[in-house]
């Protein structure tokens, strides 16, 4: 080892002299001392403070510092340079690793890798008042491990040219300018680490072609931007977090490819999410609230796919979409917005599981010829119209409107809309509004309960009401105010409306010359017993229905003997449904919550479906918040809770359990309103036995359980069929037949979804045959209908488990 010290004679003076006479691969171990000096380093060598970290500095008023040019190591050094017009530390070829050290500068860059140099910092600190910390434009491999930035002049990391950095547990404090900056085409990943009080410049930029993976990356108050995403790149951010930004905290304007999985933005001035330009955006279980302005926005021509974004508590609308290709969105969810929470203005969006609750204004507005298609929508408690249309399209299906301040669904301007299997409740105006120059299709909706009439028509244009139940509104069930025979009515119920209906060729009348006195069920039969038929033309579960049917004999039986002045029976209204995925639980507690309504024993009979996510908080005390929560939107109707098992479930850690947390809120909620809302938990069989046993109390809470069975082959059949006449499809069959031995030969392991694996079946036979069809020369109409076997290509024998492993055991030999 070679010695550097200004006291101890003998040994080397200076840190340089110590480096020319040192071999290749040789240590220098310096004094404590403060060495004015520069080092230009061509051979390999060690460096290090012979007292560690804080003991020795190495700086100089001109030049560079350290250059390098080899393999060089310094540990526990600080480096201090003052020149203005060069960088402290400059890595043109080979290697430096800096552990423990300290470099200070006082010029454009505090360090500086270019052509072949690579740059190592690990557990070390930069400062620059003048200008940047680190820049790289080598794609020799330069990483940042544990380090701190801090009073930077302009950005903490730039990485230009063909740079390649990865930065991770590093901490950015105080820069003048981006946190991370990233441009011409590098490649950066950084994972673990934060970014606080930056300038006004975006916290992090990447633009030009750079591509960046990021992970689990913070940014708390930024006075600009958060993400700023301007790249043809791709953009990988996974966890990653904004609060407190002044601007947007994510703005994409590039053509690239993004992917945001699980990100959180609090707090933001402006959007907490924005997409322009022509980017790709997919975006994975994230969060936006207390935002501003927008929670999230889609323009220009950006294509956007959502799964699982929650928006809560923005000042203005919730989601805005006005891109000229089509958004996707899966599982969105939004809350508590102060306008509306979805605006569709002039773009193509498909919602599959929408929620939204308590916008103030309309909870979906789709206005200048946009077009929206829902697939199980709930809308809860907005304060003006639960979905309002005008001059564009909305195709809804399996939606749940309740409490709307407004009209359940207007079509105005002329609109027009298709409803399948809606539910309309309890709103504060009509429950449909068809207004001028609109046009509907109606098919199997039900509106009971609003304020106005069920449907109101003030349209001459095509207007189709079928199958549908409209009962108790305040209007009728259903006026007409326009004269015109271009509307067509079949096998509807109305009862219990405060006003009679008017339909048809006569006269339409005013609404308040129509006399108030209730109108007469139009199909013959009544209302209350629409969700109790709907319940037993469910195929198979037999022996659910007849549980369902006993529990509603005994609570109208439990009515009477009220009415009649008798006590009533002990009894509790809590189920547990068990039973494998796809077996119509969901459904059949829904249908169980309507039937309680009709009967009086529940207010509204609505569903409230959650899972654990909906109840369990990560902090303490925040748990039995939002299971209250939870609760209190399901009073009046039902609380279902999906894979409930999941609340017992130990996550193996030594901190607080907070599932149970919400077990024990639940149990108390369950007793204090046992009169008010209905509680079904639902989950495998085995593991709900397990669950009831993890509270003395949740067994006695719930006095009933419910087996759903797994539905046979000819029920699975039987569904397929159901859907293909929904579809106006046709099943051959012989195609019956080969399905038939398809599903009987299906395995019913954990993966089998039973009525879902029916109908993507379905689907997939339609794909077939529209595969055969397209190759066809010519296609009659009654073509389009049939599925023939040909379109069963897929539904070939499964081979046993033991077959198949032997089959894997020879090819593996």
């Amino acid at each position: 080892m070679i010695s550097v010290s200004q006291v101890v004679p003998g040994g080397f003076r200076t840190v340089r002299q110590a480096v020319h006479a040192a071999p290749e691969g040789a240590t220098i171990s310096v004094a404590p001392g403060r060495y004015r000096e520069n080092l230009v380093l061509t051979r390999d060598v060690t460096i290090v403070a012979e007292d560690g970290p804080g003991t020795v500095l190495i700086g100089s008023d001109t030049g560079v510092v350290v250059e390098v040019a080899a393999a060089v190591a310094l540990s526990g050094i600080e480096l201090e340079g003052t020149d203005a017009e060069q960088a402290p530390v400059v890595v043109g070829a080979g290697r430096l690793v800096m552990v423990e050290c300290a470099v200070r500068g006082d010029s454009w860059a505090a360090a500086f890798a270019h052509g072949t140099g690579g740059l190592v910092l690990r557990d070390s600190l930069l400062s620059n008042p003048s200008g940047a910390g680190v820049v790289v434009t080598s794609r020799a491999g330069s990483s940042v491990h544990n380090s701190t930035f801090e009073d930077l002049g302009t950005s903490a990391v730039v990485v230009a040219e063909r740079g390649l950095l990865d930065v991770r547990g590093s901490t950015v404090r105080k820069s003048g300018g981006n946190g991370f900056y990233l441009s011409g085409h590098a490649e950066f990943t950084a994972v673990d680490s934060g970014i606080a009080d930056c300038g006004d410049k975006p916290a992090v930029a990447v633009e030009d072609h750079a591509t960046a993976v990021l992970r689990r990356i913070s940014v708390r108050d930024a006075a600009g931007l958060g993400f700023f995403l301007k790249t043809t790149g791709l953009v990988d951010l996974t966890e990653c977090a904004v609060e407190g930004s002044a601007a947007e905290a994510f703005l994409a304007e590039g053509t690239g490819r993004l992917s945001l999985r699980d990100c959180d933005v609090r707090r933001s001035a402006r959007y907490g999410m924005r997409f322009a330009g022509t980017a790709t955006a997919v975006l994975q279980d994230c969060r936006v609230s207390d935002v501003e302005g927008t929670g999230v926005a889609v323009e220009e021509r950006s294509t956007v796919e959502f799964h699982g974004l929650e928006v809560r508590a923005c000042r203005d609308d919730g989601v805005q979409l006005s891109s000229k290709e089509e958004a996707v969105l899966h599982g969105l969810a939004i809350r508590d917005c102060a306008h509306n929470g979805i605006v569709v203005r002039g773009a193509n969006a498909r919602f599959e599981a929408l929620e939204v609750e308590r916008a103030q204004r309309a909870a979906l507005e789709v206005v200048a010829d946009g077009h929206a298609l829902l697939r199980g929508c709930v809308v809860r408690a907005a304060g003006g119209p639960g979905i309002a249309v005008s001059g564009g399209t909305l195709t809804a299906e399996d939606g749940d409107l309740h409490g709307c301040g407004g009209d359940g669904v207007v079509l105005a301007d002329g609109a027009s809309g298709v409803l399948t299997r809606c539910r309309i409740r309890a709103g504060g105006g009509h429950g449909v509004h068809i207004a001028a120059a609109a046009k509907a299709r109606m098919s199997d909706c039900e509106l009971h309960g609003n304020d106005g009439d069920g449907i109101r028509v003030a349209t001459d244009r095509d207007v189709v009401v079928r199958d549908c139940s409209l009962r108790e509104n305040g209007g009728s069930g259903l006026r007409q105010q326009v004269v015109s025979t271009s509307i067509a009515v079949e096998n509807i119920s109305s009862s219990g409306n405060g006003v009679a209906d008017t339909f048809g060729t006569a006269q339409a009348v005013p609404a308040a010359a129509v006399p108030a006195e209730p109108a007469a069920p139009r199909s013959g039969r009544a209302a209350e017993n629409v969700p109790a038929e709907e319940l037993q033309a469910l195929v198979g579960l037999e022996n659910v229905k007849r549980e369902v049917a006993t529990l509603v004999n005994l609570n109208r039986m439990a009515k009477l003997r009220v009415e009649a002045g008798l006590s009533a029976p002990p009894m509790s209204r809590h189920l547990v449904f068990a039973g494998a995925p796809g077996t119509g639980k969901t459904t059949v507690a829904r249908l169980y919550g309507a039937i309680l309504a009709e009967l009086g024993v529940l207010e509204s009979g609505h569903l409230v479906e959650v899972a654990r996510a909906d109840l369990v908080a990560q902090i303490v005390g925040g748990t039995a918040i939002k299971t209250t929560e939870a609760f209190r939107t399901a009073i009046g109707g039902v609380l279902f809770i999906d894979e409930a098992y999941t609340l017992s479930a130990q996550s193996g850690g030594t901190g607080p359990d907070f599932g149970r947390e919400a077990i024990d809120t639940l149990v108390k909620l369950m007793e204090d309103h046992r009169d008010e809302a209905v509680v079904i938990v639902a989950g495998y069989s085995r593991e709900m036995a397990d669950f009831l046993a993890t509270n003395p109390g949740l067994e006695s809470r719930f006095s009933r359980t419910i087996e759903f069975p797994n539905y046979s082959a000819a029920e699975l059949v039987t569904i397929v069929r159901q859907q293909c006449s929904r579809h106006d499809y046709r099943l051959d069959e012989r195609a019956a037949e080969l399905l038939l031995r398809y599903f009987d030969e299906m395995p019913k392991d954990a993966t089998f979804g039973n009525g879902r694996t029916a109908r993507k079946t379905f689907e997939l036979i339609v794909d077939h045959q529209a595969s055969r069809l397209a190759a066809s020369p010519a296609v009659a109409t009654s073509d389009l209908t049939q599925l023939l076997p040909e379109d069963m290509a897929f539904a070939q024998p499964i081979p046993s488990r033991s077959t198949a492993a032997a089959e894997g055991a020879d090819v593996g030999r």
